[in-house]
């Protein structure tokens, strides 16, 4: 049986790459950063990834033959206000577990962000030029970069922004506008921002995919639907029963975050639909898979 460490097991990612993982007969270790979930069948693992002797140590008593290294600091305006922090985790803790990869003959599976470019062209390929307009996306390019350097058998996976439900813990954007629409409060939305949004689980199931194949470089994956804001949450609306009432329609222009947020960073995923044999999902398909099913529990 093959091993893989998950970092950041306890987040929306991670639980999803969990439950995959373990259908799919891996031994798996899963690092935390605070609190454990209840889960059975994994091995849990405390992570500070801004302590370097912590990834050491993790490294040694898991000796993966394969990282899904998804932790990260994330939420893009904590980032930009605190930027040291940022790229102490992000960045310097990427580079010491990249070099333990290689150390140890470990394939490496970085999962990075759409937010490496500017947004002001779309569909972007893997030989697009980056531009990262926010701190956090230039912490993953950077990233990425350490990871091309010190470890050879890499996969950089650059994601576009993710929905569905949490098999574990974390949240969504899907369900943000989920637990939002419940309370009878209004959303404000983008009409002018573009994504190419991918439900958790099939992001899941193509890094399980990559972890188990040969390919080394860098790849995207998103959905097969490139969508905006309010498109999106019309779609999740009709599929939840709930009021279009509830969906505002804002530009960007009137959005007074800290960070830049780019406009159309859409994803081309052609490489990743001749490669892999997981079909990514549109809008429609995967909020189906989401919110017409009702979940079954973990574990």
């Amino acid at each position: 049986m093959e091993s893989i460490l998950i970092t950041g097991g306890s987040g929306f990612l991670g639980g999803a790459l969990i439950v995959r993982a373990i259908s799919k007969h891996w031994k798996v270790f899963a690092t935390y950063h605070k609190h454990p979930p209840q889960f059975d069948d994994v091995n849990w693992l405390p992570l500070d990834l801004s302590d370097f002797s912590s990834i050491q140590q993790i490294f040694q008593y898991s000796n993966p033959d394969v990282v899904i290294h998804t932790a990260a600091l994330t939420h893009v305006d904590w980032c930009e206000a605190h930027q040291c922090e940022t790229k102490l985790v992000n960045v310097l803790g990427t580079e010491i577990l990249a070099k333990l990869c290689q150390e140890h003959n470990t394939r490496l599976i970085y999962v990075s962000t759409d937010l490496v470019f500017d947004g002001e062209k779309g569909n972007y390929s893997e030989e697009d030029k980056t531009n990262p307009v926010s701190y956090y996306g230039w912490s993953k390019l950077e990233g990425e970069k350490l990871v091309q350097i010190n470890c050879e058998n890499h996969v950089i996976a650059r994601s576009a922004l993710m929905y569905g439900r949490p098999a574990l813990r974390g949240t969504s954007f899907s369900e943000w506008l989920r637990t939002t629409w419940a309370m009878g409060k209004i959303t404000p939305l983008f009409y002018d921002q573009y994504r190419t949004p991918i439900e958790v689980n099939n992001l899941a199931d193509a890094l399980l995919e990559l972890a188990s194949n040969s390919f080394v470089g860098t790849i995207h994956l998103g959905g097969s639907q490139k969508i905006d804001r309010v498109t999106f949450g019309n779609i999740l609306a009709r599929i939840l029963g709930v009021s279009a009432d509830l969906i505002c329609k804002v530009s960007m222009k009137e959005a007074t975050n800290v960070a830049l947020r780019p406009q159309d960073v859409s994803l081309n995923i052609s490489k990743a639909q001749t490669l892999l044999r997981t079909q990514f999902l549109n809008c429609e398909e995967g909020l189906q898979k989401a919110y017409e099913t009702r979940p079954s529990a973990p574990g």
